[in-house]
């Protein structure tokens, strides 16, 4: 794997975190999405998959290879990696797109990253989608859709990303314990 995005063109870095999340594999390695980055500029990209090397692998159709040869865009996919590695590839992207694991969300805005958050609906009990939802209500973010890529990948290219500063982490500490402490009172009183 590259260590560094080529200097002509753009990055995107997804990531699915420790847990399997192939659903956000699955919707965007197609044609149309590696078509719509290449349009955009964007010429690498990099795929963290977890759990899910099999739907990573079965994304490799002739379709989608023939694609990524006509747009010469260059992929490359790991399992996991060290953290220190994973915060490389978050300030060497153009673009995140992420589960909406809080380290990942924190990284990004920490170096000023453009980000689209899929919370994974399918975890049981986890707050991903009150932080994706809390963050994008505050414009940190924006939050993706998975029948929405296309939309999303667009919206990135011109949002206005409000951003922490270099000290920000204390900020999205307390948003984080906000979405926490409302989740555990919708338990308490049934509500979730």
């Amino acid at each position: 794997m590259a260590s560094k995005y080529s200097k002509t063109g753009k990055g995107v870095f997804i990531t699915v975190g420790t847990t399997a999340f192939d659903d956000l594999i699955t919707a965007l390695l197609v044609p149309s999405i590696i078509t719509q980055l290449h349009g955009l500029g964007f010429n690498e990209i990099r795929v963290q998959y977890g759990k899910g090397k099999d739907v990573y692998d079965a994304a490799f159709t002739p379709e989608f290879k023939s694609t990524v040869n006509e747009t010469r865009m260059s992929i490359a996919g790991f399992e996991y990696e060290e953290s220190s590695r994973i915060t490389e590839l978050i300030k060497e992207a153009d673009l995140i797109i992420s589960h909406a694991g809080s380290g990942t969300i924190l990284d990004a805005l920490r170096y000023q990253k453009a980000i689209i958050v899929v919370p994974n609906e399918s975890l049981m009990d986890n707050h991903q989608a009150e932080l994706a939802n809390e963050m994008s209500k505050q414009k940190y973010v924006i939050r993706g859709k998975l029948d929405q890529f296309a939309e999303n990948i667009t919206q990135a290219q011109s949002y206005r990303f409000k951003h922490f500063p270099r000290t920000g982490s204390k900020k999205f500490v307390e948003v984080l314990e906000d979405e926490i402490e409302k989740a555990e009172k919708d338990k308490m009183y049934g509500e979730g």
